[in-house]
């Protein structure tokens, strides 16, 4: 069964092995332990639901792979678009982005970010106990990049504050 299910994972695109075969892997193997105690029906039972959950994730996870745009297809892959050029300062890099962005702005966007976070939290969590690994993955990614987003807002706010308490008042 376990050379089944190894041979099985193959079918995933490589992306896609790379990221979660070794989770599945060790999920599965897990499960099967449990399920060979409970007896010879409900581990045959969970065998059949795993080889077929297996054969259509993998069909869907193709499509998908298929249908999206290429620029979306390496997920784990950064966004080019995003880095910052070699030589550019960080706080301008990032001050220039937000630049629009009023004080009262900051402050209203720095909640609207938190709650987004535990939003991304939440949803991972609820990911992970139903084993949807790819999803569990994408919310993981959005609230690594939401952190980052809250860490450049409470930067600016700082700068922020401490450009009011430098400059002259009028």
């Amino acid at each position: 069964m376990k050379r089944v299910y190894q041979n099985l994972l193959r079918l995933y695109p490589a992306d896609f092995q790379a990221s979660f075969a070794a989770e599945m892997w060790n999920t599965f193997f897990k499960a099967e332990e449990e399920y060979r105690a409970r007896g010879r029906l409900r581990f045959v039972h969970f065998a059949l639901a795993e080889l077929i959950g297996l054969v259509v994730g993998a069909a869907t996870e193709w499509f998908s792979k298929w249908t999206t745009d290429r620029s979306l297809r390496g997920r784990s892959l950064p966004d080019l678009r995003m880095l910052r050029p070699p030589g550019a300062p960080q706080n301008l890099w990032f001050r220039g982005a937000c630049a629009s962005v009023s004080q009262g702005g900051i402050q209203d966007e720095l909640i609207e970010t938190e709650k987004r976070i535990e939003t991304f939290i939440g949803h991972m969590v609820h990911a992970i106990a139903n084993h949807d690994f790819p999803k569990a993955r994408f919310y993981s990614d959005q609230e690594r990049a939401a952190r980052e987003h809250l860490r450049r807002l409470r930067e600016m706010q700082s700068l922020d504050g401490l450009a009011a308490a430098v400059s002259p008042s009028d």
